[in-house]
């Protein structure tokens, strides 16, 4: 079964969240190492970075605990400073990832704007080789699916591969994230056939064995709007029938599949979304 789990906030500490996580049941997590609008560094608090990696040891998500990356970052920049700014935040979150323990670092590609996506695909590749060469061991960078409105890269799964083309063979630290909501958006159909089509695509380009985490989100827009809107499961355009036929997905047996909603008083929302979900689950 996919091992369940939600992002949480990290106020007061990174190791809260870990608390949090342990009162839910998790058993996956993920937080943002630092504000999601802010450029600044993450923080190197060796105590910190020591409290909270023996308590993810000790706790139910070993194993299962990723940071996702600002918001601000776009590796597809044509701006050349933004572009090597989003490269250098990067590569500091995957050093820091690599020191708490993590799973992975989720990062959106990012968009190219007005320029021609070919050029950005192309400034994208090879920022992340560039990466990958400065961290080449430790917390793997994590590739998600975009909804793919405002000239966002990596919508399709074909997209996705380009982005990482000439290293999905040789750098294990290279792997994917997919957005249920995302997938939606960009006009896979999720209640047709949609999620198939999807994992016969990452099959095809090889990809399958990349895929590290699923974000678990519904959404209330339509389908292809290319808008990206969250929803807890059941409760937008995706619907009970899917979720619970994605929990008995055998290509997600172990699969960390985490939770993207405003958690709500004391984490309530992700509390109830989380019952749902594991009432959809099959009984044993």
């Amino acid at each position: 079964m996919p091992r369940l789990g939600a992002h949480l906030s990290t106020a007061g500490g990174w190791h809260r969240a870990l608390e949090a996580a342990q009162k839910l049941g998790l058993e996956s997590l993920q937080i943002f190492l630092q504000p999601p609008g802010r450029w600044e560094r993450p923080p190197e608090d060796p105590e910190a970075i020591t409290l909270f990696a023996q308590m993810m040891m000790a706790s139910k998500v070993r194993g299962a605990v990723f940071a996702h990356a600002p918001y601000l970052v776009n590796l597809a920049a044509e701006d050349p400073k933004l572009a090597q700014r989003s490269a250098a935040l990067v590569t500091d979150l995957l050093v820091l990832g690599s020191r708490l323990g993590l799973a992975g670092v989720v990062v959106h590609p990012g968009s190219a704007g007005r320029s021609c996506k070919q050029q950005a695909v192309a400034r994208v590749r090879k920022l992340v080789g560039e990466i990958l060469a400065q961290v080449p061991s430790g917390a793997p960078l994590l590739l998600e699916n975009t909804a793919g409105g405002g000239g966002l890269l990596g919508a399709r799964v074909g997209e996705l591969y380009a982005l990482g083309e000439g290293f999905w063979g040789k750098a294990e630290m290279l792997g994917l994230c997919l957005d249920t909501a995302h997938l939606w958006a960009c006009a896979y159909d999720l209640r047709h056939g949609g999620w198939e089509q999807a994992l016969a695509e990452l099959a095809e380009a090889g990809l399958l064995p990349r895929l590290r985490l699923v974000h678990i989100n519904d959404t209330p827009v339509p389908l292809g709007s290319r808008r990206d809107r969250h929803a807890p499961p059941g409760e937008g355009q995706l619907g009970e029938a899917f979720f619970a036929k994605l929990l008995q997905e055998p290509s997600l047996a172990d699969v960390p599949c985490v939770l993207e909603i405003p958690p709500g008083p004391k984490n309530g929302a992700v509390k109830e979304a989380l019952a749902r979900l594991r009432s959809w689950l099959p009984r044993r």
